[in-house]
């Protein structure tokens, strides 16, 4: 079992590898769409505008989730809807940005704020070859 100080330095460790994670797949993709936009420099402006808001996002719902954890279950309830829709608000006023700026290239923010989700699929589920493989198991193999 792990303990609170151990668990802590776990989800610091999560965080580091899924920010070094997400800066090097989004440098890939900018360098891929550097050769493939008319207009390169929009595309990476809007590739880390993205990535930034989207690691941002997945700051705030590990700081939602520690604070709600000591909550009761109806508090905790609400205050994580409250949160979850403040950061669906936050997503949405920065794709009104990016379709709205002449600097930011909307294709390249969505690559961004997708970026964080790929690379936490990556690390945490396929990283799990046994887990990978049980998701196509057949319930008789079991």
């Amino acid at each position: 079992m792990i303990k609170g100080s151990e668990a802590v330095e776990t989800v610091k460790e999560t965080n580091v590898r899924t920010l070094k994670g997400t800066i090097i797949l989004n440098v890939i993709v900018a360098f891929i769409g550097y050769f493939i936009f008319e207009n390169p420099i929009a595309f990476i402006y809007g590739i880390f505008f993205g990535g930034t808001i989207a690691f941002l996002n997945f700051r705030l719902l590990y700081l939602t989730l520690v604070k709600a954890v000591r909550m009761q279950p109806h508090q905790a309830q609400a205050y994580a809807a409250s949160r979850y829709m403040i950061r669906m608000v936050i997503t949405g006023i920065v794709l009104y940005v990016s379709i709205k700026s002449e600097q930011l290239n909307t294709i390249g923010t969505l690559a961004g704020l997708f970026s964080i989700k790929l690379v936490i699929l990556k690390t945490e589920l396929f990283s799990n070859r046994q887990f990978f493989f049980n998701i196509f198991k057949r319930k008789e193999d079991k």
